[in-house]
Order: structure tokens, then C-alpha cells, then sequence
């Protein structure tokens, strides 16, 4: 109930913000993630918004101009985030936009109108299919950032290894699942994790690092702990690839 009520203080707050910066520019604000299926990690968890704008809006490289992004910091500055770790932002336009439209269920729309129309389980399907094909294990974190030491460098590489990890391990879930994408995306992690451990070519993987993310959050005080949290990451990374690999090479004998 805190919880839920912590979200709903902090929507108010930044849709007040957007509407005030943007007014008419703004088509839509979406909030979506942990913060509306739960699933919240504590020290780990961010709460993710969708922001849909008109093209005008948008400076020659498609972004929103810095003076407006400013402007609109100054006040988001303000905003008491908790439970969560930070907000963050998307920034989508007719143009601009390349991703599948929100997952029902997975998602709230704090103000205006959806840019694209909601995901259908075919349309999360082939969009898995598409990213675990695509995937490049040895690609897909940038290993070099672990040469980097000192303030939060070691905390931000292992937040970044979770955000890769996650999308991973609902992709592979929804290859498996076919027809319910919806409801394989609109699981918590936690339920995605132990839906995964019923794989065996995945199971250790992904307890070790589920294990291993428990252990490191919410204090992030080892970097020994940190570094425990990437090598299992990676490895699951690796496994779910693997496995990817074997399953579309069953379909093919189909």
C-alpha cells in the first residue's frame, strides 16, 4: 500500500511537470514497468515513463531542445523518487518512434493519448524472436566499463547489466510461450525468474543471478557483490542464447 501510494504521488508530480513544460506538445505520458506490475527491487528498481510529443516539439537531431530539458530537470529536481532508484525518461515522437507499442496490463496512461496503438501477443512474439536472434552475447554489455574505478562506476555497471538482463529473460519466455506474450510481460521479475528455473538450460543461470541481485541490493556496499551480479548476468545472457539457438532449430524441424 506504500508502495502504490509512493507511484501514485510521484505520477502526479511528473504529470504536472510535463503538462506545464509542454502543454500542447505533449500527446501522451505513459508510466509503465515495476511501478504498475510490481515486481519492484529495492535499490535497483527505477520508474520508467513513456513521454509521446509532437514532431514539432523536436530540434533538428529529434530531440527535445536542451533549454526545454532543462527547465524541466530544475523541476523533476525536486521530486522525492522513493522507493525508487531514479525516473527515467523515453522520449518518442511519430518519427521517432521504433518500438512496439505498451503491453496492456503493463502500463498506465497518466495523461493525452497512446502515439501507437497497444502490443498484441503475435506483435510481442516476433519482436522477441527478432532481439534474441539479434543478440551478440560477447556484444552486449560493454565489458571495458569494468576498468572504470571510483565514485558510483561499479554501481552504474551493474545497474546496466540488470536492464540488458531483464528484456532478455522475458524475450526467451515469450519464444517459449507463444501465444501469451501479454502475460509472460505483464509478470513480476520475481515470477519470471521462477518460470525460468522450470528450463533446464537456463535454471542455474538464472538463480544464481536472481541470487546474486538479492544479495547485492539494496545496500550496494561490495564491489565483490557488484562483480557477482555481472559475471551471473552475463552468464545467463550466454545460456539464454544458447537455448534461443536450440529452440528455433526444433521449430525448423517442424
Amino acid at each position: 500500500m506504500e508502495h502504490a501510494k509512493a507511484v501514485d504521488k510521484i505520477n502526479k508530480r511528473v504529470c504536472e511537470i510535463i503538462k506545464k513544460h509542454l502543454d500542447s506538445s505533449c500527446v501522451g505520458l505513459i508510466v509503465h514497468g515495476s511501478a504498475i506490475k510490481g515486481g519492484f527491487i529495492q535499490g535497483s528498481s527505477d520508474i520508467d515513463y513513456i513521454l509521446y510529443v509532437d514532431d514539432a516539439a523536436l530540434n533538428e537531431a529529434m530531440r527535445l531542445p536542451a533549454e526545454l530539458c532543462i527547465s524541466i530537470h530544475k523541476d523533476l529536481s525536486s521530486v522525492d523518487v522513493w522507493p525508487f532508484r531514479y525516473i527515467q525518461f523515453s522520449v518518442l515522437s511519430s518519427k521517432t518512434n521504433t518500438y512496439l507499442g505498451p503491453i496492456p496490463g503493463s502500463y498506465q496512461l497518466l495523461t493525452g493519448r497512446l502515439l501507437v496503438p497497444e502490443s498484441t501477443n503475435d506483435e510481442i512474439y516476433q519482436d522477441a524472436i527478432k532481439s534474441l536472434d539479434k543478440l551478440i552475447p560477447a556484444d552486449s554489455f560493454n565489458t571495458h566499463g569494468l576498468l572504470d574505478h571510483g565514485e558510483d562506476r561499479i554501481e552504474r555497471c551493474t545497474r546496466l547489466l540488470c536492464t540488458i538482463v531483464w528484456p532478455i529473460a522475458f524475450q526467451l519466455l515469450t519464444v517459449i510461450h507463444k501465444d501469451d506474450g501479454i502475460r509472460i510481460w505483464n509478470l513480476k521479475k520475481q515470477e519470471a525468474v521462477s518460470l525460468l528455473t522450470t528450463i533446464p538450460a537456463v535454471r542455474n543461470e538464472i538463480t544464481s543471478f536472481y541470487q546474486s541481485v538479492q544479495s547485492y541490493y539494496p545496500l550496494e556496499q561490495s564491489a565483490e557483490k557488484a562483480l557477482k551480479v555481472i559475471e551471473e548476468g552475463l552468464s545467463f545472457i550466454n545460456a539464454a542464447k544458447r537455448h534461443w539457438i536450440f529452440i528455433k532449430s526444433q521449430l525448423l524441424l517442424l
